[in-house]
């Protein structure tokens, strides 16, 4: 019991008994504005503020978190290929074994209004991305920087490429609920990095350039607390002009902590 309350049963004993040997004593509480006082016949009993009020808890305008993890599904989008690649038949996987591990390593929201219900998030994001082969290759990059696929001999495990970006994101967010959230992001993403590696049947790794440097990424999620779903598209094709594929990478899948 803390002070104040302490304070009051005092009071309140006190009162009782004036008022039970001085049955004429006014007794008058009085609780206006943040003071909470008592008179007794004429004399005036100060309790300090009433912290009935000064105990609600606003909502927080600004929150950040640091930990929030994504993994989808990566499948892209069937394009013809062109240039080099014109006679390959799609090289891509067809939506098994091509994923998206997502990291939100800093992220930010405002809220819009009192209530939270409208905020903007902002955030910084790497991705990497796994794409396999349907058949035993690699990718080499030739003398004039074009990239070519190239078949594996012998018995090949797996055979993929991989591509890390590092980006920033930023959007709106509503609340449905008390506890269920629909955002819309638009993501802009680096390239950092890019290989094909394959077991044949020891880990061989080959850096590997013709990708975009530079991606924009449009998407939506839901969540319900810590837990949802995200769907993100491409607007940047995966391949620089000419290089290889012209399809344009779909993710779809969960997300915890965002």
């Amino acid at each position: 019991m803390d002070m104040k309350r302490i304070i009051t049963l005092l009071a309140t004993l006190v009162i009782a008994s004036v008022a039970y040997a001085q049955t004429d004593t006014p007794v008058v509480f009085d609780t206006q504005g943040d003071n909470l006082g008592i008179s007794i016949a004429g004399f005036n009993i100060s309790l300090g503020e009433d912290d009935r009020s000064s105990n609600a808890q606003k909502p927080k305008r600004v929150s950040t978190n640091f930990a929030g993890i994504s993994y989808g599904l990566n499948v892209l989008t069937n394009e013809p290929n062109y240039g080099n690649w014109t006679d390959e038949p799609n090289f891509m996987t067809d939506d098994i074994g091509a994923g998206r591990l997502g990291i939100e390593a800093m992220g930010i929201q405002v809220s819009l209004d009192r209530k939270g219900n409208v905020f903007f998030k902002a955030s910084l994001n790497v991705s990497i991305d796994m794409y396999r082969f349907k058949r035993a290759m690699t990718l080499i990059n030739e003398d004039g920087g074009a990239l070519m696929p190239e078949p594996i001999s012998g018995v090949v495990k797996k055979s993929k490429m991989v591509t890390t970006y590092v980006g920033v994101g930023a959007g709106f967010g509503f609340k449905l609920s008390r506890s269920v959230k629909l955002t819309l992001d638009f993501n802009v993403d680096a390239l950092t990095g890019s290989y094909v590696k394959y077991k044949n049947p020891s880990k061989t790794k080959y850096d590997i350039a013709g990708f975009n440097n530079i991606r924009y990424r449009a998407g939506a999620a839901i969540s319900l607390r810590d837990f949802g779903i995200y769907a993100d598209y491409s607007l940047t094709p995966l391949f620089r002009e000419g290089v290889g594929n012209d399809g344009r990478v779909l993710s779809i899948g969960i997300r915890v902590g965002f």
